[in-house]
């Protein structure tokens, strides 16, 4: 009997621990990131009360006869199944989708292993647990200062600061795009003409330099001695100039001549097909006009009045458009830039970058010849060798000038509106307001200038074995003997799970399984109870015997 008892403690005492795991996974039904536990039963030893026999030719085997002495408890087992994510929208709460740790370490050095990354900046910046002011760690060097970076993280000290409110410096502009559309229909600048209404003939045929006035058709009466021409009429800019021309024995060269010698700003020239024009040397808006007619008591005469000259080219200078953006210096200080392109010919542009003198002066403010092919696609910048696509700035108070490379391959020349926007790398300084963080576990700051800054890479691990890893309360565990040495890197990689932010990770605990276990537990309990029970109560009658 006293066997019988002894079992039935073995079975209460392994149904309690059962029902111990059980509360602990009930209990910690809302503890973030916890991980369930399972219990394995098995049998204890045995006595054997008889020995097994082998067959032989005249009987046959014997089974041998054993008694068991209870049960114990094989194993208590952890399950890492995914809990559900929630969303806090806390900037320091992370979450694992998959499998991984989180690395913190304690203040002996010694690293602990967690799945619920609830964390908070202490008074020093470091992330940390907040419950237990562990540190959260790091891996490798990103975030860590360079010579052309910004970086907060201390080298060789693995824990991780988290800069919110530091400043960020400005970035200096050094690459600015142009996208969008230059209107094809645009047109470009044209010098003023003024021709005469018809040609010049002489027997039918257009005149030449050497022909004389009195062999035009237009002459009525050859010129004779002290015959003039009065020549009449107002340069380019306005201004007016008059001559008395010696007619008799002059020729259309002699004509010409003169009008050279009168003219300011413009060339006169007779044309092969007899016609005479005055062009404007420089494109735009002119005042061009010539007036040539007989002199007063002149013998001779010429019909001049019959073919006057008329403007067959306006003046006019060139359509242009403009674009004002702000570019920043080395000190992120902003500056206004106006860029005028210009057309200049049916597929090509001028560029000219201007700026208010107190911001700056411009040391190279032309991009000369940015063509287009015929179907409106972009070709090149400086055709002809002229120019380059870079304009250079020296700002007020900076000594070296400040080069800004433009890029126009993403602008068209079609046959639609202006639609020119642009791109810039520059920044003006900020600050850290926000955090972000990447599947990987790559943490950035966002800055009040757009920027977004690499404070640290987050130290993800993952073990051979996780079950064999020792849980130490706080929702932590360590390494062990069996678990293998942890294994560090990025999120998502090697087995590690993604991480994700502004997230928790709940329990896995399944109310449903624990609730049912409960049962089982409680029905265990009792039916060792009852063993135990009837043990007692054969032990009492056997006592009675000898009453």
């Amino acid at each position: 009997m006293s066997r019988a008892l002894m079992t039935g403690i073995t079975g209460l005492r392994t149904h309690q621990q059962k029902l111990d795991v059980v509360s602990n996974n009930i209990a910690n039904m809302n503890t973030i990131g916890f991980k369930a536990q399972t219990t394995t039963f098995s049998d204890l030893m045995y006595v054997n009360t008889r020995s097994a026999s082998g067959p032989t030719d005249t009987s046959g085997g014997i089974n041998p006869m054993s008694i068991g002495s209870g049960v114990q408890m094989a194993q208590i087992s952890r399950r890492f199944t995914q809990g559900t994510l929630q969303s806090t929208g806390e900037l320091l709460d992370f979450a694992i989708e998959g499998d991984g740790f989180f690395t913190l370490a304690q203040p002996s050095g010694e690293n602990v292993y967690t799945r619920a990354g609830s964390f908070t900046v202490d008074a020093s910046g470091r992330l940390v647990d907040p419950a237990t002011g562990f540190l959260v760690q790091r891996i490798g060097t990103v975030g860590e200062p360079t010579p052309t970076e910004v970086g907060f993280q201390v080298p060789n000290d693995k824990s991780i600061q988290i800069p919110i409110g530091a400043n960020v410096p400005g970035e200096p502009t050094q690459n600015l795009s142009f996208l969008g559309n230059l209107p094809s229909s645009s047109r470009p600048p044209a010098a003023e003409v003024l021709s005469s209404n018809s040609a010049f003939e002489t027997g039918g045929g257009p005149a030449i330099l050497t022909t004389l006035l009195d062999d035009l058709d237009l002459n009525t009466v050859n010129y004779g001695a002290g015959d003039q021409l009065e020549i009449n009429g107002t340069n380019p800019d306005g201004t007016p100039f008059s001559s008395l021309f010696n007619a008799n024995g002059a020729t259309m060269g002699d004509l010409v001549n003169e009008l050279n010698t009168l003219l300011t700003g413009a060339t006169a020239a007779l044309n092969p097909d007899g016609t005479l024009a005055i062009t404007a040397d420089d494109t735009g808006e002119a005042y061009l006009s010539v007036i040539i007619r007989d002199a007063a008591g002149n013998v001779g005469g010429t019909n001049f009045a019959g073919n006057s000259f008329i403007a067959t080219t306006e003046g006019r200078a060139g359509d242009t458009y403009e674009l004002s953006m702000e570019v920043y210096d080395v000190r992120g200080e902003s500056h206004r830039v106006t860029f005028e392109f210009l057309k200049t010919d049916s597929n090509s542009w001028n560029i000219t970058a201007g700026i208010n003198p107190e911001s700056g002066v411009m040391i190279d403010d032309s991009v000369m010849n940015l063509t287009f092919n015929d179907d409106g696609t972009y070709a090149l910048v400086g055709a002809g060798g002229v120019g380059d696509a870079d304009i250079e700035i020296n700002f007020t108070d900076i000594d070296n000038p400040q080069t800004i490379a433009l890029d126009f391959q993403q602008l068209d020349h079609m046959a639609s509106g202006f639609t020119l926007t642009q791109r810039q790398d520059g920044s003006p300084p900020g600050a850290i307001a926000s955090l972000a963080i990447t599947a990987g576990g790559e943490l950035s700051g966002l800055a009040t200038n757009g920027k977004s800054v690499v404070l640290a890479q987050l130290a993800m691990a993952s073990f051979l074995n996780s079950e064999a890893l020792t849980p130490i309360g706080g929702n932590y565990f360590e390494q062990s003997s069996n678990s293998g040495q942890a294994s560090m890197g990025e999120g998502a990689t090697g087995g590690r799970g993604s991480v994700l932010g502004g997230q928790l990770e709940g329990s896995n605990v399944d109310i449903a399984e624990e609730f049912t276990q409960l049962i089982v537990a409680q029905r265990g309990f009792s039916a060792n109870a009852r063993t135990i029970t009837v043990a007692a109560d054969i032990l009492e009658e056997l006592t009675n015997i000898i009453r």
